[in-house]
């Protein structure tokens, strides 16, 4: 019989729904996100729609992903309605694409991620460094993929370059079911795993290898440039066959960080550690004496290719940080006037513009 632990509902899930102490709904999750409607888990899937204070008064980072458990009315005739968002542990989420100054959630509830990398030309270790952050940030255990190995004779090559993240490593064609089996290893039964990457690094040939069957469509990649078409074009929550979950995404083209520089030095601690044994305090790291990451990179224990990283990935979050706060300014500054009517315009806006 199929109930909620088949889509990772837990005892802690379970005590924690009872203290909200809520009437009238009951937990779902979210399994698939069309944009227009949400399809849930009751565990029996249908379809629902937000409710009019999630679709018009939240803003759009509070309002239900795929991954999240939500609270939802389900009337006699069947019809289902989204109240709110619960029991959000994590989220992945990224700055919204453009110049817009917004949060986006990819995903929720994630306890594992597999990032994906092609070895064709695809291969970026500062894209993976980006995504690598914004795992870590949220405490989701990531696991490298090197997709395609049969594009290359040379795949240490590339493993080389990535050893010093210390984190797991797993070569694969998806294709051929290469590295398969030791992914679907990671994903224990009720844990919710994500596969994330680039258009064309073969995320959903990956989902149906490991569903065993085909659920995704997929397209062939340009071999002048490698680059693929979004054959994904929703978010998807699937139970594997050993009872784990995975979520399968569209390609994500650009990844603009959202978090904070105190983050980002918490995920680059080697390099704030020898900022704090720089001579002076206020230190740029560019031309003082005294200066603890010059000497590093001069003497090679600090690797330059990392340090640019870090220092790129700073400037963002530090512009993220002011460009916030001049939103925030501008939003104080508004007339009040009749403040439900023009709060329920403004939100609805961001609805309309953030994807």
């Amino acid at each position: 019989m199929t109930t909620l632990k088949n889509f990772g509902w837990t005892e802690n899930n379970q005590q924690a729904w009872e203290e909200l102490r809520l009437f009238d709904v009951q937990p779902a999750r979210i399994v698939a996100d069309f944009g227009t409607s949400l399809k849930v888990a009751l565990p029996n899937i249908i379809t629902a729609e937000l409710s009019g204070k999630l679709a018009h008064y939240t803003d759009k980072e509070h309002t239900p992903k795929v991954g999240d458990w939500v609270a939802v009315h389900v009337l006699d005739s069947g019809a289902a309605t989204i109240e709110s968002t619960v029991l959000r542990s994590n989220e992945i989420a990224r700055k919204v694409a453009g110049k817009k100054v917004a949060k986006q959630i990819i995903a929720a509830n994630v306890d594992i991620a597999f990032v994906l990398l092609a070895l064709d030309n695809d291969f970026s270790v500062e894209r993976l460094k980006r995504f690598l952050y914004q795992l870590s940030i949220n405490a989701i255990e990531a696991v490298i993929v090197l997709n395609k190995a049969d594009k290359t004779d040379d795949t240490e090559s590339y493993i080389s370059q990535l050893r010093s993240l210390g984190l797991p490593i797993i070569v694969s064609t998806a294709t051929e079911g290469l590295g398969v089996n030791e992914i679907m290893a990671r994903i224990k039964p009720g844990r919710t795993a994500i596969l994330l990457g680039s258009s064309g690094v073969g995320k959903s040939t990956l989902t149906n290898k490991l569903l065993g069957r085909k659920a995704q469509p997929t397209n062939e990649v340009r071999e002048s440039d490698s680059t693929g078409k979004h054959t994904t074009v929703h978010r998807e929550l699937f139970t594997l066959p050993n009872g784990g979950l995975l979520i399968d995404t569209p390609g994500i083209r650009e990844l603009q960080l959202w978090g904070t520089e105190e983050e980002l030095n918490t995920d680059y601690s080697d390099i704030a550690n020898l900022a704090a044994q720089c001579k002076y305090a206020n230190c740029t790291h560019t031309s003082e004496q005294g200066c603890a990451i010059r000497h590093a990179l001069q003497n090679g224990s600090l690797d330059e290719n990392h340090y640019a990283s870090y220092v790129k990935m700073k400037k963002e979050l530090v512009n993220l940080a002011k460009k916030n706060t001049v939103q925030a300014q501008h939003a104080n500054r508004r007339p009040t006037g009749k403040p439900h009517q023009k709060r329920s315009t403004r939100n609805y806006d961001i609805l309309l513009d953030e994807d």
